[in-house]
């Protein structure tokens, strides 16, 4: 990629970026609760430059977040020892989001930034503007994407358009396909 096509594709980025944060900033002066977070923002620069990643589909990004926040707010619950609690939230996170088909590196650090906060807020005060967040962010990549890049985010995964392109299922297959023709 030219110099001047990476200046302009990180230019419209950084333009983005900032423009989210400022929306995220009067979304919590207006719903009064923290939406945007330090994995949050990880989760924009996937978004915005990486659309097209597995794990920048909306499902890896929403239910990842929601997942590693709940699990993050039921620890805080029943393991309040910190060490413990984080640990454990972290390790469990990742098992799951694995599990589920849900994995999103940035949601990894929920569970860090909830057990490191120390705040003890009823538990939809942690979900809410977490799911406020990644709803926001999901919409704000669809919009940038169809502005800037002409293309639907999220990315439809590459499919082929014929069946004779189609890989024969095991060489073998191959093989008795063509002793078959002859």
């Amino acid at each position: 990629m030219h110099f001047k096509h990476r200046l302009r594709d990180a230019t419209l980025a950084g333009l983005a970026a900032f423009v989210a944060v400022i929306c995220l900033s009067y979304l919590k002066s207006w719903a009064h609760f923290m939406v945007l977070s330090a994995p949050l923002g990880a989760t924009l620069v996937l978004l915005l430059l990486l659309p097209s990643a597995p794990l920048s589909r909306p499902k890896h990004v929403i239910l990842g977040h929601l997942l590693t926040t709940s699990l993050a707010v039921l620890g805080l619950e029943f393991l309040p020892d910190p060490m413990l609690g984080l640990a454990t939230c972290f390790g469990l996170g990742i098992t799951l989001m694995v599990l589920t088909d849900t994995l999103h590196p940035p949601a990894g650090a929920n569970p860090i930034l909830i057990y490191l906060s120390g705040a003890h807020l009823p538990p939809m005060d942690f979900i809410l503007p977490t799911l406020a967040g990644t709803l926001f962010m999901v919409a704000f990549a669809s919009l940038y994407h169809k502005a800037f890049t002409h293309r639907r985010y999220p990315f439809a995964p590459k499919t082929s358009s014929s069946a004779g392109n189609a890989a024969p299922a095991s060489p073998g297959q191959a093989t008795s396909t063509k002793k078959s023709s002859q």
